[in-house]
């Protein structure tokens, strides 16, 4: 299959710094087989280090896979390359950490893709989909709080959506010493397929159904990365935002899908988050108010 690949990152509209990194590679005809892959990083530790923490890891990974696929080398079990590879991004990113004295790390979604098949290695809550004709599938679970309630039977996904429990990540790299590695899930790939990796900037205010909407009103995955991270910037862009997508021949787009469901989603997250506001700005009155009653109980004239 013939593949066309698209990335797009952004700082967004309220960050200082991107400490998103992202690697997108493809290399066809080494030997009998081709090979491809796209990464997602999204680091943490402000400017101490989140940026150094994502560029670390996603070098990490790409250095190997570059002596072995690079250099002609066959790797007969990919599943076994990724698990070990994202040990390696960790023992490397808490090794930055240390020299840097402080606490960093970073997200990874990695997908390796061998002739047809996809094989995707994951830490965090960056994300990984396909996308086949009409259907969206998420290919990773976030690894964070809000999806554990959710995982457990807690809460549900709409109840999660918008809680804060969304960024307080469960694993990432390089924040100990130890990794927890989930098993790499594989996807098989038919033509027409496309494949797209993202960081939580973009999840966070793009629907999953806007995703797919988007890939098949635009007229390849590079516009359609583009205007993805546009979309997310018209909605604050309050974190960094990274897309990138491989295509494999050409995805039959019927144009108009999702536009209806898009508009509908565009008016309910407005008025969510000027729910969230309003509650927002009543309880920080509420707290002004309680302190300047304690001022004047502890400043006021003692009988």
């Amino acid at each position: 299959m013939n593949i066309f690949t698209g990335k797009k990152t952004d700082i967004g509209c309220v960050r200082e710094i991107n400490e998103d990194r992202y690697f997108v590679e493809v290399s066809q005809n080494l030997g009998s087989q081709s090979h491809t892959i796209l990464m997602v990083a999204d680091g943490m530790g402000g400017q101490v280090g989140g940026e150094e923490a994502s560029q670390t890891a996603v070098d990490t990974v790409e250095t190997l896979y570059s002596r072995n696929i690079g250099g002609g080398k066959a790797i007969d079990d990919l599943k076994k390359f990724i698990i070990s590879s994202f040990q390696e991004a960790n023992r490397a990113v808490f090794g930055k950490g240390r020299s840097l004295s402080a606490n960093i790390g970073t997200t990874l979604t990695a997908a390796f893709i061998k002739d047809t098949t996809a094989y995707i290695g994951h830490i965090g809550d960056s994300r990984a989909y396909v996308i086949r004709e009409r259907e969206i599938k998420r290919l990773t679970d976030d690894h964070n709080l809000a999806q554990d309630l959710v995982r457990k039977g807690k809460a549900t996904s709409e109840e999660m959506g918008t809680s804060p429990m969304r960024n307080m990540l469960t694993r990432s790299i390089g924040t100990g010493e130890e990794l927890i590695i989930d098993p790499p899930v594989s996807a098989e790939l038919k033509s027409g397929d496309v494949l797209l990796l993202c960081t939580d900037g973009l999840t966070s205010l793009v629907e999953d159904k806007e995703i797919i909407s988007t890939i098949h009103n635009t007229m390849n995955v590079q516009t359609a990365c583009e205007k993805l991270v546009d979309i997310a910037k018209e909605r604050g862009g309050f974190d960094n935002i990274t897309v990138v997508a491989a295509e494999f021949d050409k995805l039959k787009r019927i144009k108009g899908l999702g536009i209806r469901a898009k508009t509908i989603s565009i008016k309910k997250r407005t008025r969510s988050r000027f729910l969230i506001i309003g509650i927002s700005i009543l309880t920080a009155i509420l707290l002004f108010l309680i302190y300047l009653i304690g001022f004047h109980l502890e400043y006021m004239p003692k009988p």
